[in-house]
């Protein structure tokens, strides 16, 4: 069963269950000249903070080594060389020690290179959801800040898989921004090259981490909590300023506009999802991921929510339609490596009912003119040639050309040539309510 949630202002909904220890498995490459010898192996606490002493020591053999360590959740993990001697390396690797997942990396000179399956990043995704809704974002290593707070600061923009910022602290001798990512798999770099600009053109120069590293990679605890960087006080009176950096030809704009967010209030759900897990289906649960185009579309994990029995509800508030993943989580707590996408709509109410590697769709307004459009094109398929099947396809469409449901679902499943989507659909669904979904679909 498919248990959907769509949040707007970030409320998450997590229960949690404990799941059997799975092995995670490090399988080891060095390159020949490479004249490592062993490896630490280093295991972070339950906040991701990495522990001085080590857990294991790893030789290299014919230049291969191999780790493995049953784990029950997700976990941070650091693979540091010991030199001849006894000296350890300046430099380390770190990584998400994920259950149940094998990953193989090569060690070169300064640098490494790894591979990993899709499941792999879908769980650290999660784990990395489900340990900051356990800890509302706290952990007992970050700093303590005095001076007024914007929390969860508002801004116009968010290049894609770039940062972001969460909070903004106002201190007597310096502001500081909480800055954060989505993209836990990535170099997250914090450059001394930072500024900030204020609404008169202001500029304020980067002084410190307050928590973190500078012009380098941060490790798997800054990406779950977030750095602290520090530049000099802006005036207490600010109402808006952006994050910039200082680049080869000029500057790049990060964030525009960071702002005090708005006050949030409660709002009636005016969204509901019900699903139903067919007889023989094991899902567990399901995240959620919700597609933001005002934040370069990035894919945010806004919920994990377990399924009981086979039949579950959510209901909540959205102010628009959301284009959003669905993901199936199963009983030893892995992730399916397939999801599935629909729009989610204001005052609508959506019925899915999950299947073997595919679901159906029905509801009100818009699930039913989707499920309508579904049910024709799969109907159209027996007994006719490829020539007959895209003329009654064009034909309904024709008469469905102004049902949102109907257009997404050509548009989605690409049903159609692309002109020929663009000369039955009205530009004025085009650039309607759908625009920004429609657009990111047609791609």
């Amino acid at each position: 069963m498919k248990r959907f949630c769509i949040l707007l202002m970030a409320l998450c909904l997590h229960v949690f269950a404990a799941h059997a220890q799975q092995v995670f498995t490090i399988d080891g490459y060095v390159d020949e000249e490479i004249a490592d010898s062993c490896y630490n192996i280093y295991l972070g606490d339950e906040y991701f903070k990495i522990q001085d002493e080590p857990v294991a020591t790893v030789p290299i053999v014919n230049k291969r080594f191999t780790y493995s360590i049953p784990l029950e959740k997700v976990t941070a993990g650091r693979i540091r060389c010991i030199f001849p001697g006894g000296e350890l390396c300046s430099d380390w690797i770190n990584l998400f020690f994920v259950p149940g997942e094998t990953i193989k990396l090569t060690v070169h000179n300064g640098y490494f290179s790894w591979d990993f399956p899709n499941t792999y990043k879908r769980k650290v995704d999660r784990g990395v959801m489900t340990v900051r809704n356990a800890t509302n974002m706290q952990s007992p290593h970050l700093p303590k800040l005095k001076g007024k707070i914007w929390k969860d600061a508002y801004y116009e923009s968010w290049p894609s898989e770039e940062l972001y910022v969460k909070d903004v602290i106002f201190g007597e001798d310096e502001t500081v921004l909480r800055l954060m990512s989505e993209e836990h798999l990535r170099n997250m770099t914090i450059h001394k090259s930072f500024y900030l600009e204020d609404d008169n053109g202001n500029k304020y120069k980067f002084k410190r981490m307050v928590y973190g590293v500078a012009d380098a990679n941060n490790g798997p605890e800054a990406r779950v909590y977030g750095v602290y960087c520090a530049f000099e006080p802006l005036p207490k009176d600010v109402h808006h300023f952006s994050l910039c950096m200082t680049t080869e030809t000029g500057y790049k704009e990060l964030l525009r506009n960071i702002q005090k967010a708005p006050k949030k209030k409660t709002k009636k759900a005016n969204f509901q999802m019900n699903i139903k897990i067919s007889e023989g289906i094991d899902d567990t649960g399901y995240l959620i991921h919700l597609y933001n185009k005002d934040r370069g579309y990035t894919r945010t994990q806004i919920a994990d929510i377990p399924a009981t029995g086979k039949t579950c509800t959510f209901k909540t508030y959205i102010d628009k339609p959301y284009l959003t993943d669905i993901t199936a989580t199963f009983p030893d707590g892995s992730v399916c490596s397939h999801c599935v996408r629909i729009v989610s709509i204001p005052g609508e109410t959506a019925e899915i009912k999950v299947m073997n590697g595919t679901y159906q769709l029905d509801g009100t307004n818009f699930y039913k003119a989707w499920g309508d459009a579904s049910d024709f094109a799969e109907n159209s398929i027996p007994y006719r040639t490829e020539e007959e099947r895209v003329e009654l396809l064009k034909n309904y469409l024709k008469q469905h050309a102004t049902e949102e449901g109907c257009v997404v679902y050509y548009v989605q499943h690409r049903l159609l040539p692309r002109e020929t989507l663009e000369e039955l659909i009205p530009q004025e669904v085009w650039d309607g309510r759908l625009r920004n979904i429609l657009q990111f679909l047609h791609y």
